[in-house]
């Protein structure tokens, strides 16, 4: 079964490996109920996190009629029930008369002007959503016939998250369709109940697709630690599917989209009170993980980390394998720092500096490696959590 609300990291070896994308970046496509949207007139781009589009051709796929003036700068669509103006260089934009705030003004570029594409979408009831990865916003225009089936919908969701939140795997999983759950589900939902203490806030839901027996929800949601093993308090936007089943609504998968470390750097540089013998043993790990990976040796870097049998060892060698024969990266650490230690486990903020050979642009990558300590006293890597990421 995939994971379902689980707020842990998807795999040790996708954060540790974590790098920027050296390669000139993919441009950025926009799809609007699942068609992929033509740009004739300047392509979209990314700027404060912000996606901008030429206006008119999203304006008319969303079923606006255009009106464009050029002596103000104000372009306005309009609708069966909705009128919409954005104007160049204002961040204040009217929808039916009520002024909102835009997150960035639009911006005329080469002769095209260009608007933020997540406010149109959310303006004229749709969901856009972004993956970075792919570097696509696919637009969902909303489908909901039903105010009833959208309200039932979406307190399955929240249910789900006061079960998790209520360590109650039983109740949790009676909203869960059948044929996602397996064997070990429960048990193995309660043993995650008992490591991890943590509170899953859920920000937003919205319903982008609603068939029949089917519904696609988009949500945005924030896990915050409250004790037990350590994890960093994160945000996440989530696509859930739910099918109807006997006549009730069941959550079959949870995907998510993306997701945010909330450490700051300030937190991250805030030492902890450690042993010394601890801090020497934790510090040199991270040395000779940094070391092995600068050397390619991948069945070193696997000493460094946390053994979970050796079929899985195993497996992580021959991913370290792949990924060397990919890249060819230096790492250098600049700042690590334990800001976390307690009871044998213990987190690290690093800041790094990560070069590709052969290319000029250099990036410096925080992350937080989290470390364990053995019967034997020794400390190893459990798991990692990229923070940030920008280009020097």
């Amino acid at each position: 079964m995939k994971k379902l609300l689980t707020i842990m990291v998807a795999s040790l070896l996708a954060l540790v490996m974590a790098i920027p994308a050296f390669a000139a970046e993919k441009p950025i496509e926009v799809y609007i109920n699942g068609s992929k949207v033509p740009f004739t007139s300047g392509a979209p781009y990314l700027q404060n996190n912000t996606i901008l589009v030429p206006f008119r051709v999203v304006f008319e796929k969303l079923g606006l009629k255009v009106l464009w003036d050029a002596k103000t700068g104000t372009v306005t669509g309009t609708g069966k029930s909705l009128s919409v103006s954005l104007k160049i260089g204002s961040k204040v934009a009217m929808v039916n008369g009520t002024a909102t705030k835009l997150p960035i003004a639009p911006v005329a570029k080469a002769g095209t002007t260009y608007i933020p594409l997540r406010f149109i979408a959310e303006a004229t009831g749709g969901t856009a959503v972004w993956n970075p990865s792919s570097r696509t916003v696919n637009i969902q225009a909303s489908t909901t016939d039903s105010a009833a089936e959208g309200i039932a919908i979406t307190e399955v969701i929240k249910l789900a998250n006061k079960y998790h939140n209520e360590k109650n795997a039983e109740k949790y999983f009676s909203l869960v369709d059948p044929d996602s759950i397996s064997d070990d589900s429960i048990a193995d939902l309660k043993e995650q109940f008992k490591r991890f203490d943590q509170s899953n806030t859920i920000d937003k839901v919205e319903i982008i697709d609603l068939k029949a027996d089917e519904a696609t929800v988009y949500t945005t949601e924030t896990n915050r630690r409250l004790g037990g093993s350590y994890f960093p308090d994160q945000k996440y936007e989530y696509l859930y599917t739910l099918v109807r089943l006997g006549g009730k609504w069941k959550i079959s998968e949870v995907e998510s989209q993306d997701s945010a470390v909330l450490l700051t750097r300030e937190q991250g540089l805030k030492p902890a009170n450690v042993l010394q013998d601890d801090s020497t043993a934790i510090l040199n790990n991270l040395t000779k993980y940094f070391q092995y990976m600068n050397e390619k040796n991948a069945n070193k870097v696997v000493t460094t980390m946390t053994s979970n049998g050796a079929e899985n060892d195993e497996f992580l060698i021959g991913d370290f394998e792949e990924f060397f024969d990919s890249y060819d990266l230096t790492y250098t650490p600049i700042v690590s720092n334990i800001f976390y230690y307690n009871a044998g486990e213990a987190a690290v903020y690093v800041e790094s500096k990560v070069k590709e050979a052969g290319e000029r642009a250099s990036f410096q990558t925080g992350a937080i490696y989290v470390l364990s300590k053995s019967a034997n006293g020794a400390w190893t890597i459990d798991t990692s959590y990229v923070v940030s990421n920008k280009q020097l």
